[in-house]
C-alpha cells in the first residue's frame, strides 16, 4: 500500500491487544482473531505488539506475521478501513527503522515507539539523544509514528513536555503521542498549547497530531483538556462500555441525564484501571481466560498469575463487568 493510501489515524479508542499463546508458547491465532474482531467491530483501532502485547517476547518475524494476520482478518471481516497501529520499538535506531519498514510492508498504517530501556541511564544524561532518536526513526520510517511515553517499561525514562514538543517540531513524520505517565494531564495541556501557538506543527502533517491518553481512568478530563482519545487496556474487558463512554464524551450538547451517565461510567472504569495497571499482562490474561477461555499464560520468564491473586483481580473488576453486561445483554 502506497503511503498516500494509508488509513489515517483519527480520534478514538485504541485497543492494545494481548498476544495469546498456546501450551507450547506459540501464538494462538484463533484466540487472537476472536478477540480482535470483538473489539474492532465496535469501532476500536487495534494496537498490536505493544506493552500488553508482549512485544519484547516476540521475535522480529512474529511481530511482522502478527500484523499480516490482523490485516487479513480485518479485511476478511469487511473492516478494510480500520487502521492498524503496531509496536515497532527496538533496542537501537537501526533496529527500530528496520521494524517500521517491515511493519509497513505487512500492512501497518502507523507505528508506536517506546524508548529503548537497556541504556536508560545514558539516555537520561542527555535529552538530545532522545530527541535525535525520534527524529532519526521518523525520517527512516515509511509509516507515521506515535511517541509512547511509558516510564515503567522504559527503564524509568519520562519524557518532559519540552522534550516531546522539540520532537514534534523536528520530526514531521511523528503523528501523535501516547502518554502513560505521571502528570500526563499537565503535559497534555502544555502540548495542546504548543499545537495552538505553533500552527506549523499540524500544517506540516497530512492529518492533525493526536494526543492520546494511556489510561482510560482519566479520559473525561483528558478530553476536556484537548485530548483525542485513549490507548487503554480496559476495553479488552469492557469494549461495549468503553465505546459508550467515548460516545457520551463526544456529544456536542449532552443532557443532564447523559452527563450523569458519563460520570457513572467514568467512575467505574477509573476504579477498574487502578486495579488493572499494576496487575499488567498477567492479570489481564487471567481475566480474559475466565471471561472468554483464552490462554492465561504469558511468555516466560513471566508466569501465569496465581489463582488467589487472579480471583482478587476479578473481584476488583466486578463493577466493570456488571457495567459491560448492561450494554451487551
Amino acid at each position: 500500500m502506497a503511503p498516500a493510501q494509508r488509513r489515517a489515524l483519527k480520534p478514538g479508542v485504541y485497543a492494545p491487544l494481548p498476544t495469546f499463546f498456546d501450551e507450547q508458547q506459540e501464538i494462538d491465532y484463533d484466540s487472537y482473531k476472536t478477540h480482535l474482531l470483538n473489539l474492532a467491530t465496535r469501532g476500536m483501532v487495534p494496537v498490536c505488539a505493544g506493552s500488553l502485547g508482549e512485544a519484547v517476547h516476540l521475535s522480529f518475524d512474529e511481530r511482522i506475521a502478527l500484523i499480516r494476520f490482523i490485516r487479513d482478518t480485518l479485511d476478511g471481516a469487511g473492516l478494510e478501513e480500520t487502521p492498524i497501529v503496531a509496536g515497532v520499538g527496538g533496542l537501537s535506531t537501526r533496529e527500530t527503522i528496520a521494524l517500521t519498514r517491515a511493519a509497513s510492508e505487512a500492512g501497518a498504517d502507523a507505528g508506536m515507539v517506546i524508548l529503548p530501556a537497556y541504556y536508560a541511564a545514558s539516555l537520561n544524561d542527555d535529552a538530545e539523544q532522545v530527541i535525535q532518536y525520534y527524529v532519526d526513526i521518523c525520517e527512516g520510517s515509511p509509516i507515521p509514528l506515535l511517541l509512547y511515553n511509558f516510564p515503567s517499561n522504559a527503564g524509568g525514562q519520562d519524557m518532559s513536555s519540552a522534550v516531546i514538543e522539540a520532537i514534534m517540531e523536528r520530526a514531521t513524520n511523528l503523528c501523535g503521542v501516547k502518554l502513560t505517565c505521571g502528570g500526563s494531564i499537565g503535559k497534555l495541556v502544555r502540548l495542546t498549547a504548543a499545537l495552538e501557538t505553533t500552527p506549523s506543527i499540524n500544517a506540516s502533517r497530512p492529518y492533525p497530531f493526536l494526543l492520546l491518553d494511556g489510561l482510560i481512568a482519566d479520559l473525561t478530563p483528558w478530553m476536556q483538556s484537548g485530548g483525542h482519545g485513549t490507548v487503554s487496556g480496559i476495553p479488552n474487558f469492557a469494549p461495549a462500555a468503553s465505546m459508550k463512554l467515548w460516545q457520551l464524551l463526544n456529544l456536542a450538547s449532552p443532557t443532564a441525564e447523559q452527563r450523569t451517565e458519563t460520570k457513572r461510567l467514568q467512575a467505574i472504569m477509573s476504579k477498574a484501571d487502578v486495579a488493572a495497571v499494576p496487575g499488567g499482562i498477567r492479570a489481564m490474561k487471567y481475566a480474559l481466560k475466565k471471561m472468554h477461555g483464552f490462554g492465561a499464560s504469558p511468555r516466560r520468564p513471566l508466569l501465569p498469575l496465581p489463582q488467589a491473586e487472579g480471583e482478587q483481580f476479578m473481584l476488583a473488576l466486578q463493577d466493570l463487568l456488571e457495567l459491560e453486561r448492561e450494554f451487551t445483554d
